[in-house]
């Protein structure tokens, strides 16, 4: 618990500076700058860390309107034991919904897009989906 509110704080400072950076220039940035940014690199790369010291690959990736988390279970799976995840996973994501929905929101307020979609799939070891969600800054 204490090393997430380090890291979120961390992250805040960092998103803060590149913001203020960003204002100074005058624009926003799109969505893949803004992710491109060293800032961002920074929390990403700390992010990505954090999982797979867990034992779980970690891929962020923006790209148009997504910013995308690729999680990668090292586990086979048969296409019933498929199904069993994707029922334990669905089950478990409505407890983060609200923290995936700020996010894209968040964002949002920081680069020009639109709209922000943040897209969080699930993958076994053999790259079959186990379980896939989108959270939009519209809500």
């Amino acid at each position: 618990m204490k090393k997430r509110i380090v890291s979120l704080a961390m992250a805040a400072c960092l998103v803060l500076s590149m913001m203020v950076t960003l204002s100074a220039c005058g624009g926003k940035p799109t969505l893949e700058e803004y992710y491109n940014s060293d800032a961002m690199q920074t929390i990403i790369t700390a992010a990505v860390s954090q999982y797979e010291a867990q034992g779980v690959e970690c891929s962020v990736t923006a790209s148009g309107d997504e910013l995308r988390y690729d999680f990668t279970i090292d586990i086979q799976t048969t296409e019933e034991e498929r199904a069993i995840y994707a029922e334990t996973l669905e089950s478990q994501m409505p407890a983060d919904y609200q923290e995936f929905i700020d996010e894209a929101k968040s964002i949002k307020e920081s680069v020009s897009n639109e709209t922000v979609t943040v897209v969080v799939t699930y993958y076994d070891a053999d790259a079959n989906v186990l379980y896939t969600q989108s959270y939009s800054s519209d809500g």
